[in-house]
């Protein structure tokens, strides 16, 4: 089984809609890009433990999956259930039969500056040195790989569940784990492409600063800056 840190990605869930909660789940941390093309799932009843469902609930939530195209089962060598290599094409394919709105653009930035923007501010009060040299480590990586939109897209999704983890808080880093996941679905079809990812409030060198800096306050700015940034890309674009 692969080493994708699944525990701790993962809670019980209710028995009522347990199978509608399990996939959602799954949806979620491929969307977060916490899992990418190619990783494989954990056998079924490993899952169920992790869950805390019936294995018979997990293979029925694990077949939503499999019909909207995210995963496929592999027999022989290797068996077992894997996220599809081209995942994000897929991804793009779905959220093209929904395609997002303004005001869905609206409400996931005003989402995304609550909760990132508060995680923003937790981390520059909270990161010890060892914290904020991943952080410079993850930047920096995010930089080199703005040319490839697969890479970018899960570096970028990292260093914001990063400093999440940062804030010291379990909700704010499952909440930011559901932003990263709605960002991958409008990031989908970008469309400004490299040279849009390049621009500095795309960046995150700003943000680093002020998190570096033990500055809270200017960390949430910085966060509000980028977010906002980030929906002036696509409001043109939608109606």
């Amino acid at each position: 089984m692969d080493d994708k840190g699944w525990e701790q990605h993962i809670a019980p869930v209710r028995s009522a809609g347990a199978a509608e909660a399990v996939a959602r789940r799954l949806n979620e941390l491929i969307g977060a890009r916490i899992l990418v093309g190619g990783d494989r799932f954990p056998p079924e009843k490993a899952l169920a433990e992790m869950f805390g469902v019936a294995v018979m609930t997990v293979r029925h939530a694990t077949a939503v999956l499999r019909e909207d195209g995210l995963i496929e089962t592999r027999r022989g060598h290797r068996a077992g259930t894997y996220v599809v290599p081209d995942v994000l094409g897929r991804i793009r394919e779905l959220t093209a039969l929904h395609p997002y709105t303004r005001t869905d653009i609206e409400e996931l930035t005003a989402w995304r500056i609550a909760v990132s923007g508060e995680a923003s501010a937790r981390a520059a009060r909270r990161a010890s040195e060892a914290s904020l040299a991943g952080l410079r480590e993850l930047e920096a990586a995010t930089v080199e790989a703005v040319a490839d939109a697969e890479a970018s897209r899960t570096l970028d999704a990292g260093l914001h569940l990063y400093i999440a983890e940062l804030s010291g808080s379990q909700r704010l880093l499952e909440a930011e784990q559901g932003i990263q996941d709605e960002l991958t679905r409008l990031l989908a079809d970008h469309p400004g492409g490299v040279e849009s990812r390049r621009m500095p409030d795309q960046q995150h060198r700003a943000l680093v600063a002020a998190i570096e800096d033990g500055d809270p306050a200017k960390a949430r700015e910085r966060f509000t800056i980028h977010a906002e940034a980030t929906a002036d890309l696509f409001l043109p674009f939608v109606q």
